[in-house]
């Protein structure tokens, strides 16, 4: 099914390319994504998000080409897929993966092409180690923990917290950051568990955390079957404490695999549901577009095509006055909410938190903090 989906939007862009007000070719753009392998599905949504800010770009006069390259689900596969963006393709730009350690993966290549990157990798680290071309389109793990843990403390009223947390990258980098920051709110982190990505069964993690006296889970998960299958079980358990998750815990694909067992949990989520003009505008132009309810999560691929295409507007395709443009972009409203990116390339300093009610997540707070 998503294989004619994505033959679908290839051969459409291949078939209909409006001219450009601000170039006679087209400014390519690469799509690292993840085709096929673990995380497919969110491939489906990532590239209906930037197929409507392709269109929305070129109706704004900036004659943007997507070029999708399959990432495989994997790190050899993301920089495969880059290479085969900057060799073969002959990219201007690059979207990149919303998987950490992928982005890490294709970190020093970016580095050595000096190839504007939009990333949706959370891992604080990511921009903080001398890559001049990486940019954040979504709030970095830092920023992720401390709405999490302010919100325990000062909304839940709660003290002790259990962590459990995929093995990857992303997994154990937040779970280090609850470690570190929980003292700074006078929380106590009581138990910390972890699994491998793909694994079936977590009851006995679950039952650890809650010998240990867990109030509230903190569940760090990288894929959304993990997640849904956690949030099954957990459910099954009794709902022992509380559950608060990352963005991966109230996401569309979550949601449908794990059904009512989501319900009543609590997530950090990256947008604010309706919250702004942006917001609704978008989820009014997807349904016009593809006929169903957008994913928020997938939204970063959209704010951050636009970012490109503003910046191309207003510098035209140079890759270091982009460069520039970007890294001096203040206070602008994409569908997630406000960019002002720092100079390590930082571009969100929010999150929310939302509850699953009836099957979509709900707003319960918005938290602006500041990164690491």
């Amino acid at each position: 099914m998503f294989k004619s989906v994505f033959q679908i939007f290839v051969m459409a862009a291949a078939l209909c390319l409006p001219l450009s007000a601000t170039a006679a070719n087209p400014v390519l753009v690469g799509m690292n994504t993840p085709v096929t392998g673990a995380s497919a599905g969110e491939a489906v949504y990532f590239t209906k998000a930037a197929k409507l800010a392709e269109k929305h770009a070129n109706d704004a006069g900036v004659n943007i080409k997507l070029i999708i390259q399959d990432n495989q689900s994997t790190n050899p596969g993301a920089l495969q897929a880059l290479n085969k963006s900057i060799e073969q393709d002959k990219v201007f730009a690059v979207l990149g993966p919303i998987k950490s350690t992928q982005v890490l993966a294709i970190s020093d290549r970016v580095k050595q092409a000096e190839i504007p990157t939009l990333i949706g990798g959370t891992n604080v680290n990511l921009t903080h180690q001398g890559n001049p071309w990486f940019f954040r389109c979504r709030p970095d793990d830092s920023i992720v923990v401390h709405v999490m843990l302010k919100y325990i403390r000062e909304d839940m009223k709660l003290n002790k917290i259990g962590v459990l947390h995929d093995a990857d990258a992303f997994g154990t980098g937040g779970a280090d950051l609850v470690a570190r920051l929980a003292p700074q709110y006078g929380l106590t982190l009581v138990k910390r568990e972890k699994y491998t990505t793909k694994d079936k069964d977590y009851t006995a993690q679950l039952l650890s955390l809650k010998a240990a006296g867990t109030e509230v889970m903190i569940h760090y998960g990288t894929n959304v079957e993990d997640v849904a299958v956690c949030q099954r079980q957990f459910r099954q358990l009794g709902l022992p404490y509380k559950y608060l998750g990352s963005p991966s815990s109230a996401v569309n694909d979550t949601l449908s695999l794990a059904g009512k067992a989501a319900e009543g949990v609590l997530a950090v989520a990256d947008a604010i549901p309706d919250g702004t003009r942006e917001y609704r505008d978008y989820a009014q132009a997807y349904m016009k577009e593809y006929g169903e309810e957008m994913d928020a999560w997938a939204a970063w691929n959209y704010d951050a095509l636009m970012i490109l295409a503003k910046a191309i507007k207003e510098v035209g395709p140079d890759r270091a006055k982009v460069r520039k443009a970007i890294l001096g972009l203040r206070d602008y409203q994409g569908v997630l909410g406000t960019y002002s990116f720092t100079d390590n390339g930082d571009g969100r300093h929010s999150a929310c938190i939302v509850e699953v009610k009836n099957g979509h997540p709900v707003l319960k707070k918005v938290v602006t903090v500041s990164a690491e």
